[in-house]
């Protein structure tokens, strides 16, 4: 069967994302550009499954499954049951913009992954610092974050292997991306719920990300394992 080139899939990983599901997954289906939505669920505690259940039983081109914890485990399961021309990895708690599937659909050939920019909502000038260092970052390195919601074509995500299972599952999937094609960072923001990064203490992930950057620079290990696992 052929794959339109135009179509586009969303996979959301979720982990206790209740609070936020709902809303997110009444928005994506909003867009006429998105075919199929899959929520993989990595063991939820609370009513995640149940709301995103409610929304696949209103809407059927959402599904939901569910699998081992662990958002490179996760996005791989949801990537494997798509059958859609793009890939795109959305995290539950932030939000595309309006005309992200035209954004998508439109793009030429040669454009074979990427993301958007990053924001926080609600920010302040921590945040926005953060967000800053981001798309700095990525325009200087091509790297993308899973808060960026990558894209990816299909083919492309398969011939590079996946994610890795493992913590920062973003930044090394990236590295072997960018070795067979460039990315592409399109000039509109997707909006990442700052919640969790004000429970955490901003000065704290501000400090943590200059570390990333410092340390990818110098081709050193990322480390910081067990930030990202609180932030998870």
């Amino acid at each position: 069967m052929s794959i339109p080139n135009t179509s586009i899939g969303i996979v959301v990983p979720t982990l206790n994302e209740g609070k936020v599901i709902a809303a997110n997954l009444d928005r994506l289906v909003r867009d006429p550009l998105i075919d199929e939505i899959v929520v993989v669920d990595g063991g939820s505690s609370d009513h995640t499954l149940l709301e995103a259940t409610r929304c696949a039983s209103a809407h059927p081109g959402i599904s939901v499954l569910t699998s081992e914890p662990g958002r490179g485990k996760q996005m791989n399961v949801g990537a494997r049951v798509l059958r859609t021309e793009w890939i795109v990895f959305h995290h539950a708690d932030s939000t595309l913009p309006d005309d992200a599937g035209a954004l998508i659909a439109s793009l030429p050939d040669e454009v074979r992954w990427g993301g958007f920019r990053h924001e926080f909502a609600p920010s302040n000038w921590k945040l926005a610092m953060i967000s800053w260092l981001h798309n700095w970052r990525c325009t200087r390195t091509g790297v993308i974050y899973g808060d960026q919601s990558m894209f990816i074509r299909r083919s492309l995500f398969h011939q590079a292997g996946g994610f890795d299972e493992a913590v920062l599952e973003d930044l090394l999937f990236s590295d072997r991306v960018l070795e067979l094609a460039p990315s592409h960072l399109l000039p509109v923001t997707v909006k990442t719920e700052s919640r969790k990064f004000r429970s955490m203490g901003e000065l704290r992930a501000l400090a943590h990300v200059l570390s990333i950057i410092v340390r990818y620079e110098h081709q050193r290990r990322i480390g910081n394992e067990a930030f990202f696992r609180d932030y998870r």
